[in-house]
């Protein structure tokens, strides 16, 4: 029996042609998802290349293996201070390889990142961002630091570990889900108050997936 079509009663307003064209296309195959989440992907990812430039900006270069040690001890860190599923995680920050290991810092520790560019978002929207989704940290730049107002702050260039002899950066278990929220972004906020999306890690290694042989992502 052929799956239900989501939403029949607007179908049906639709000409037949479209109609048809519409349920043919909306039925694709099923495929499993070879990974739940964003960071499971990217840790694949780091054991097959390990010793590859995985990011770089204007004064930094990362290889694959620091970026996973680097982003496994700030999630570390951010569940020492009560961070996991179900928290979300402002990130005040700019295009850099700080930018993505605290990205992947707070999708490891399970939680939600709520990203914000220091250079562009109005104090308004920022602070409505910030009440609006709840975040319960800002993982900011120093540069942005003093644009936080109450909301508890870690300064990520003090916070991540450089040294490749800590021993603090062992992978937290991973508490993670694929229904659990990834990150939230905001709309500018233009045409009136800033609207916050929540986006799920199956939302985002769904779209992944059917965009890899595209972007030539190997699994």
């Amino acid at each position: 029996m052929a799956p239900k079509v989501f939403n029949q009663d607007v179908l049906q307003h639709l000409a037949n042609a479209d109609r048809q064209l519409f349920t043919h296309f909306g039925l694709g195959e099923a495929v499993e998802q070879p990974f739940e989440c964003v960071h499971h992907a990217f840790e694949h990812h780091a054991h097959q290349h390990p010793y590859t430039f995985a990011v770089e900006d204007f004064e930094h270069k990362i290889s694959y293996i620091e970026l996973n040690r680097q982003a496994n001890c700030l999630a570390t860190h951010l569940r020492s201070k009560g961070i996991g599923p179900g928290s979300r995680v402002c990130l005040l920050v700019e295009r850099s390889v700080f930018m993505v290991v605290g990205i992947l810092g707070v999708l490891k520790a399970g939680a939600a990142y709520v990203p914000l560019d220091g250079n562009v978002v109005a104090d308004k929207t920022l602070n409505h961002a910030l009440k609006d989704s709840g975040s319960s940290l800002v993982l900011v730049l120093r540069k942005f630091v003093h644009r936080i107002g109450e909301t508890p702050i870690m300064c990520l260039e003090d916070t991540i570990c450089e040294s490749p002899y800590s021993t603090h950066c062992r992978k937290p278990e991973d508490w993670a889900t694929c229904n659990d929220s990834a990150y939230i972004i905001y709309t500018s906020g233009t045409t009136g108050v800033p609207k916050g999306v929540d986006v799920m890690h199956k939302n985002v290694t769904n779209r992944e997936f059917l965009y890899s042989p595209v972007l030539e992502l190997d699994a």
